[in-house]
């Protein structure tokens, strides 16, 4: 309660008003009930006006699945042509390569080119004008003035830009491409050029670019290289008389082999044939040529057996020392008989009477013997002088194989790399024919899921959202139009708003009823 003085000098009492409860807004917004519905029906109105006049708009939708390495279907033939270090690229890497070629600006212009820009610009069904056409006249005018003149296929990319997008969702192989038009038709027109485009784009993307071409013209190169080399090789061995290398050293060695065990024989044979000869003309030297025939006296015969066997002894002895050292078992045993022998033959009685002499058979065996080593020694001489020319002429054989060798398999070693070369080349080539043939039949390791879809109902305006929001704006619009009119109304309806406003308290009040009825009376 507040007390106030009046100019009479009474205070007045004048009650405080108190909070609006739900009755007075209620009284506010039945006062103002008209404006309200004004304002509600208005807006609503724009809504509901605004969705029939907004040109639809029709989606259609395509998916693409991407398989997990672009080598799955790809031959890479310039991959073998030298060492290569393996990448290996993330998932979520390849998936954006494949994002940012959809985004790219070339698919735009290739729709362009495939359908035309007046197809792409048009908002009607083909070859017919729609009235947003003629409604957006004077904007592109407008922008033309301001930007410079743009072409038709300029707008057109940038149009497409606009209306079509792409989206991949989370940990997912597939990307969802979207086309929006003003027909369901042109959509899927549209967004089929585009998937065909991007396939096309995707293909050359992942190959390399003129392969094929180079490998056939390499490959022919080498076959006419590898057939000048292998004639170059057949004329060599025809000239030099070989079929094989390798079989020719292994004759020739084989044949040296031979003569030279043969010549060590003969120096063997040669050898001992001339320590035979020099221990038996050392023996006819010692032999006498003559002996006794007749004594007086009987020769002993033990002596002169004794002194036979003393000269076949040295004989042995001398062959043996010719053959081995000085300190050869053998060698000392005949040297310590030799030496027993003559002992024994130095006691027995050396002087005979003499009777009549005749040649010794031991001097004639000897020197028959002599002979025939002789004759054996000049053969083994003959026969080494033989054997060192043929040797010679096995060395000079093998010299001249070196020779011919070295030139042969340069030559073979020359086909054989250009052989390996055509061989891989003309695999590269048949890897590069058969990465063309996919990439003509657009086999890649993106499969399309989904073909572009046709959507007959319209994916714009939203309807019923757009009338959600006319009602909520519309209400709100009604409410603040009641509020403000509530707020900019000054006229005193109650006693508290006298009491507040004039500052004088209130006597009595007549009821809106009562009033009536005196005025009335």
């Amino acid at each position: 309660m507040i007390t106030r003085n009046t100019s009479h000098g009474h205070s007045v009492h004048v009650t405080s008003p108190a909070q609006p409860g739900l009755r007075h807004w209620v009284g506010v917004f039945f006062r103002h009930k008209g404006k309200m519905a004004i304002v509600f029906c208005t807006i609503l109105a724009l809504f509901v006006g605004g969705l029939i006049a907004f040109p639809r708009s029709y989606t259609s939708e395509a998916r693409l699945f991407v398989r997990l390495g672009k080598e799955s279907v790809s031959l890479d033939p310039t991959a073998t042509m030298h060492e290569t270090i393996s990448v290996n690229e993330s998932r979520e890497s390849e998936i954006n390569s494949e994002l940012e070629i959809l985004r790219s600006r070339a698919l735009l212009e290739d729709v362009v080119t495939q359908l035309g820009a007046d197809e792409v610009l048009s908002d009607g069904p083909p070859g017919e004008a729609s009235w947003t056409d003629s409604l957006m006249l004077p904007v592109q005018a407008a922008s033309t003035w301001l930007n410079g003149a743009v072409s038709a296929e300029e707008k057109a990319v940038s149009k497409l830009e606009k209306s079509i997008s792409i989206a991949s969702p989370r940990k997912s192989s597939v990307l969802i491409v979207k086309c929006k038009a003003s027909d369901p038709r042109k959509a899927q027109r549209i967004l089929d050029s585009f998937v065909g485009a991007y396939q096309v784009r995707h293909g050359q993307a992942n190959r390399t670019a003129g392969s094929y071409d180079f490998f056939v013209t390499q490959t022919k190169l080498l076959d006419e290289q590898l057939a000048d080399a292998k004639q170059e090789l057949r004329d060599a061995k025809n000239e030099d008389g070989v079929a094989s290398v390798e079989g020719q050293r292994a004759n020739v060695e084989s044949q040296a082999n031979a003569i030279e065990v043969a010549i060590l024989e003969n120096q063997r044979q040669l050898s001992s044939a001339d320590a035979k000869v020099a221990a038996l003309k050392k023996t006819l030297s010692e032999l006498p040529e003559k002996q006794l025939a007749e004594e007086s006296e009987i020769p002993s015969a033990a002596v002169d057996a004794m002194r036979k066997e003393l000269y076949l002894v040295q004989i042995q002895e001398q062959e043996a020392s010719s053959r081995f050292t000085a300190l050869h078992p053998k060698v000392i045993a005949l040297r310590r008989q030799v030496e027993e022998t003559r002992k024994i033959l130095a006691q027995e009685e050396s002087s005979r009477p003499q009777s009549t002499k005749r040649l010794s058979p031991v001097h004639q065996a000897v020197q028959t013997e002599l002979a025939t080593t002789q004759a054996i020694a000049a053969a083994a001489k003959a026969e080494s002088d033989s054997l060192k020319q043929q040797f010679e002429a096995v060395q000079t054989k093998i010299r001249a194989l070196n020779d011919d060798e070295m030139r042969i398999t340069k030559l073979s070693l020359k086909a054989t790399l250009l052989e390996e070369s055509f061989q891989k080349y003309a695999t590269n080539r048949e890897q590069a024919r058969i990465d063309s043939a996919l990439e003509a039949g657009r086999v890649s390791n993106v499969n399309l899921v989904q073909p572009p879809t046709y959507v007959a109902k319209a994916s714009s305006p939203l309807v019923k959202l757009t009338l959600a929001m006319g009602l909520v704006l519309a209400t709100i619009g009604a409410v603040l139009v009641a509020l403000l009119a509530e707020y900019f109304d000054r006229s005193l309806r109650t006693p508290e708003q006298i009491e507040q406003e004039l500052g004088v308290p209130v006597l009595f009040s007549v009821p809106r009823g009562t009033r009536h009825e005196l005025v009335q009376n």
